[in-house]
């Protein structure tokens, strides 16, 4: 299965819920997102990832996209530094 198909069945399931639309990642912020995740499966731990990256979805998801670009940023900057820091390394 794709990523387009991936959004097509959210998108379904909001409708399905009446809970709000779910619109597709522009491309920037796929990759910021990616990167989220794979700094913090390798800083915190593998199974962390998602979860780190569903709070921060949930935290900024009435952000512009603008907003969500830099706190993603920001998260990634301090998970490293704090990795860096205390040597923790998953």
């Amino acid at each position: 299965m794709d990523l387009e198909r991936c959004y097509e069945l959210l998108a379904d399931i909001a409708d399905g819920r009446d809970i709000g639309s779910v619109e597709p990642l522009g491309d920037e912020e796929t990759t910021a997102v990616l990167d989220l995740a794979r700094v913090a499966a390798h800083a915190v731990e593998r199974k962390a990832a998602p979860l780190v990256c569903f709070a921060l979805g949930r935290a900024l998801a009435s952000a512009d996209a603008e907003t969500r670009l830099v706190s993603i940023a920001d998260a990634i900057a301090r998970i490293e530094t704090e990795s860096r820091e205390t040597g923790s390394d998953a």
